[in-house]
């Protein structure tokens, strides 16, 4: 095999932790690649006990995708004339999708030798895709090789060919490890990760077609065994833009090779996969969350503990959230905080039985502060029951709601509008940018209610989005809310500015 490989320089170096950025580019990879080197035990692989994997089949492995349609592998065993037995395994995502699509071995494996043969192919220029040869045991003990484009800029910081694509070399954590080296694509690649022991700690060694790239002391070792993983994945951070087209990457074969010193493999008896957060959309991109299952980057409360699981729930793909004269408080917030951007979501309200006067509850969208300290700014869509004047004046009738837009700052209150019940809304709140101000627009299924101009914006105040049932707080004064209600919502949605 011609070798295309063109490592960049490795400098030893005390490693220091480093975060993960939330830009559009990656902040785990520099052009400074840092490694601290030591000399691992002196042992000679158990090649006897290889273990090798030529994909006439999937049996010893699992599917670990996770995102859009995470239950579908989109793996497949084909017919390939240039590997070693006629078989590889294929692994593709779909144009225009943020799917990740993930193939893991059953078992858990420690010190030795792994080695990919892997076929990377025409990924497009700067195109939002990664095909992955990786270790993983959690979060924060993972080994990668991830191939992909690479952003326009980074391209040219690195003078990357046409025919060029970007291998990022990661340990994601315990130290922290960066690198990136420029190879072919449309051509077969062998990876390899060496795991020897200094001690009793894993030392890392990074190879492409036996190039040894990076090297690395790990601060563990094999009480953190690994899964072996291979991957097509369309990636925010490895390009500029998501793919136009189908991806795919091929196995030939992997390989585990012991040193004589490593564990025994282990089969967990509760398998886990890695999850990760949804990317943060690109300004003007809309991300939407719909819930067949619960959202990994939002986080879910109830005012009752471990007796909240029957008020916060996901059911019939829908979330409900439910309060009475027990639970108070049923809410999920995004993890992330947010600025200017437009914020939906879609709201049925239940059946307002026994309800008929002003009571103790709210049911809708908030946006909260995440710093107090810069003052109490609170955006809300609420439906509530209201006031006896205002139901008059909006001419609800019984069994309707009323919806009540608020702002803390600057100040707002009122009824605008009547709810049927069993009906769905979209309760949407705009933070527009004018002057790095935010000008405030509400909106009704998608008609605009009230424009609000901030004496603030994003620099000082960024919030939590927030969805929740709530009942009997102090501030409401109303009739204590003796019954129970289930609201249910359909979807979330995002549009970043």
């Amino acid at each position: 095999m011609k070798l295309y490989t063109k490592p960049l320089l490795i400098t030893a170096a005390v490693l220091s932790m480093v975060g993960c950025s939330k830009s559009d580019t990656d902040g785990r990879f520099s052009d400074t690649p840092q490694s601290h080197i030591d000399t691992p035990n002196k042992a000679t692989l158990s090649t006897a006990q290889e273990l090798k994997w030529q994909f006439t089949n999937t049996d010893e492995w699992l599917n670990a995708s996770q995102g859009e349609n995470a239950d579908v592998s989109q793996t497949s065993v084909e017919n390939n004339s240039e590997a070693e037995d006629g078989k590889v395994i294929k692994i593709y995502t779909e144009a225009n999708t943020q799917q990740r699509k993930k193939l893991k071995s059953k078992k858990q494996y420690g010190a030795g030798l792994y080695t990919w043969r892997t076929y990377i192919s025409d990924l497009g220029v700067t195109e939002r895709v990664s095909i992955g040869s990786w270790l993983w045991n959690s979060d924060k003990h993972e080994l990668d090789f991830e191939v992909g484009s690479g952003t326009a800029k980074e391209r040219e910081t690195l003078a990357t060919a046409d025919d060029e694509v970007i291998a990022y070399i990661t340990s994601q954590n315990n130290p922290f490890v960066q690198q990136k080296v420029k190879i072919k694509k449309n051509a077969w690649h062998t990876f390899k990760i060496d795991l020897q022991l200094v001690g009793d700690k894993y030392f890392a060694t990074w190879l492409i077609d036996d190039v040894k790239c990076a090297a690395q002391q790990l601060n563990y070792g094999q009480e953190h065994p690994f899964h072996i993983f291979c991957s097509t994945e369309n990636l925010k951070f490895i390009g500029d833009n998501w793919p136009y087209q189908d991806h795919y990457g091929l196995w030939d074969y992997v390989s585990y090779t012991p040193y004589p010193y490593a564990i025994t493999p282990v089969e967990p008896t509760t398998q886990v996969n890695p999850i990760d957060e949804t990317p943060e959309p690109d300004k003007g991109e809309v991300k939407r969350w719909t819930f067949n299952t619960f959202p990994h980057d939002w986080i879910a409360s109830t005012n009752v503990g471990s007796n909240g699981v029957g008020y916060n729930k996901i059911q019939n793909g829908k979330l409900v959230l439910s309060v009475d004269n027990y639970c108070g408080d049923a809410k999920i917030r995004y993890k992330n905080a947010v600025g200017y951007g437009k914020y939906t979501w879609s709201v049925k309200l239940p059946q307002l039985i026994g309800i008929t006067e002003a009571t103790n509850f709210q049911i809708g969208g908030t946006l909260y502060t995440t710093n107090e300290d810069n003052g109490a700014h609170c955006l809300t869509m609420m439906a509530w029951y209201g006031n006896e004047s205002d139901r008059t004046r909006l001419g609800a009738k019984a069994g309707q709601y009323l919806l009540r837009l608020y702002s803390e700052i600057p100040g707002y209150e009122a009824y605008v509008a009547v709810l049927d019940p069993d009906k769905e809304y979209k309760f949407t709140i705009e933070l527009k940018k004018a002057a790095d101000k935010y000008v405030i627009v509400y909106y009704l299924d998608g008609r605009p209610l009230k424009s609000l101009q901030a004496s603030y914006g994003a620099e000082l105040v960024k919030f939590d989005f927030i969805i929740s049932a709530e009942a009997n707080k102090g501030w409401m004064k109303k009739k204590p809310l003796s019954s129970r209600l289930d609201a249910s919502f359909n979807f979330i949605e995002y549009t970043a500015y």
